[in-house]
């Protein structure tokens, strides 16, 4: 259980549903506890001054392990992983579809396809970046090259300060684990930041999928460790648990199907404005 001396750290890894869940855990913190990082944002939080930085119960965005050493109170982290193959795919699709990423001028002006990205190695987020995430802010470093060492350190790290490990492509179990693990009642929700114009994974040929299976190894035995890891908790969570995933997913489709056209974009807007300069309080 969570109480009212600790934080809670979301360490956000892009594409792995993490837009979602700040939605959900923004409904259990107050907007003056709650601060939303960007990149740039994580190196300015370290710099304000410690009565500020402990003034947030809950610290969300795209970070590295580590941020708690900055944090003058008890704090615990959450996060989310995704299967390497699908991860990059949607990373790719959704760099390409939006004029303001950093990749979106090589991708189309460029023309550079999946391949050619992964090959030459443009950008860490699709080289063992869920690994590299996890082993610490050490490896925040570009320089510095993700080996068998970082994917043990990410384990060690994910045992001894994460209480809750999900992963997307079981969302639902995630999010029962979390709820229940701070004694937070299960909200209904709906997808939000959903890459469009992805192809289906079926249709990814072999030797891209290959590719992409090669350049991220180590994800791929981190992500297997972690569902294993969760598959474990789930068991552990009692005879319930199935019953109760299963009854929260048919109220949670219904609910979604029951919300007006105008909600999600009007949602996206004030996420959107909220989220402009970069640190959202």
């Amino acid at each position: 259980m969570l109480n009212q001396s600790e934080a809670l750290i979301f360490l956000h890894i892009p594409k792995t549903g993490g837009s979602t869940l700040y939605r959900i855990l923004e409904r259990h913190f107050s907007p003056a506890e709650t601060v939303t990082l960007d990149t740039p944002g994580v190196a300015r939080f370290k710099t304000l001054p410690a009565v500020e930085r402990g003034r947030y119960r809950l610290i969300q965005g795209h970070m590295h392990f580590g941020l708690h050493r900055f944090i003058p109170r008890a704090s615990t982290y959450i996060t989310f992983l995704r299967r390497p193959v699908e991860r990059a795919l949607s990373f790719y699709y959704y760099a390409r579809s939006k004029p303001d990423h950093y990749l979106y001028p090589l991708l189309t002006t460029g023309r550079l396809d999946l391949k050619t990205l992964l090959g030459r190695e443009l950008t860490l987020e699709l080289c063992n970046f869920q690994t590299r995430a996890l082993a610490g802010d050490e490896w925040e470093d570009p320089q510095r090259i993700v080996t068998r060492d970082a994917l043990e350190r990410a384990k060690a790290n994910l045992g001894s300060h994460f209480s809750v490990v999900g992963l997307l492509e079981e969302f639902d179990a995630g999010l029962l684990l979390l709820c229940r693990a701070f004694g937070w009642h299960l909200p209904f929700y709906m997808k939000e930041n959903v890459t469009k114009e992805k192809p289906a994974n079926a249709s990814v040929d072999v030797e891209t999928r290959k590719l992409i299976e090669d350049t991220n190894s180590l994800d791929v035995e981190l992500y297997e460790y972690v569902r294993n890891l969760s598959h474990e908790q789930c068991r552990a969570a009692g005879d319930s648990f199935v019953a109760d995933l299963s009854h929260f997913r048919r109220l949670n489709d219904a609910h979604a199907r029951s919300v007006p056209r105008f909600a999600r974009p009007l949602r996206r807007i004030l996420s959107w404005t909220q989220n402009s300069l970069g640190l959202r309080r």
